[in-house]
């Protein structure tokens, strides 16, 4: 049966799931799946130009304009073990299907901060307020903005704070995500150590596995590519 990960954020994070199913799929069948309000895998990855629908990149497959009706579609037909979802499309999200697991991607930016208190309150929108919601969060920090200040813009809301992964602007993670807009295959070696442990941590919530083995799978990508 297909695992559900939502990714929910106005954050823009293509090289972040890019990067997760990346890892994934060496052991799994992977699709990253757009429901983001801008489109923002569009112009993330080399495309065959005639082909539509979906496309593979790497090891995974990445479906784009994704619809809550062509997903239903996607569930009933199973191909997958994995579908990470990235959705900033707040409509989508409001009438979305329950996931197995839920992360919020933000950073300290007051636009993205803000456009997530929205997602947030059309996601919970007819929810019970009784039945809490288990939700990691995944956190680009560049200030000493508290995570607390962050859980307080959320506290109305029934959620399950689970961990929290943490990481860093960086200009090599940056240089990573530019030159890999333009590669079939992802380079993950010149990764920072932050960016690749909360990677790893994520993963391992992912697969249920320790961080020793999500250092091996790892490895396994690196040499893949």
């Amino acid at each position: 049966m297909m695992k559900q990960v939502v990714f929910i954020g106005a954050f823009e994070k293509s090289d972040i799931l890019f990067y997760i199913a990346k890892l994934l799929s060496i052991h799994h069948r992977v699709a990253v799946v757009d429901v983001t309000s801008n489109a923002d895998y569009r112009y993330a990855y080399p495309k065959i130009p005639e082909q539509t629908g979906t496309q593979q990149h790497d090891r995974f497959d990445v479906i784009e304009n994704m619809t809550l009706e062509k997903y239903e579609q996607l569930m009933i037909e199973d191909s997958y073990d994995f579908a990470l979802i990235d959705i900033s499309y707040k409509e989508e999200l409001q009438r979305w299907p329950n996931a197995d697991q839920y992360f919020l991607v933000t950073s300290h930016d007051n636009a993205v901060i803000q456009r997530n208190v929205e997602l947030m309150d059309y996601f919970f929108q007819g929810k019970s307020q009784s039945d809490l919601v288990p939700m990691f969060k995944l956190i680009q920090e560049s200030t000493k903005y508290t995570e607390q200040v962050i859980n307080e813009l959320f506290e109305m809301h029934p959620i399950d704070w689970k961990e929290t992964f943490v990481f860093y602007p960086d200009e090599s993670d940056l240089e990573s995500k530019h030159m890999n807009q333009h590669l079939s295959m992802l380079h993950i070696k010149k990764l920072s150590g932050e960016l690749k442990s909360a990677l790893q941590g994520v993963l391992g919530q992912l697969l249920e596995q320790t961080t020793k083995e999500m250092k091996v799978l790892w490895k396994q990508a690196e040499r893949g590519k």
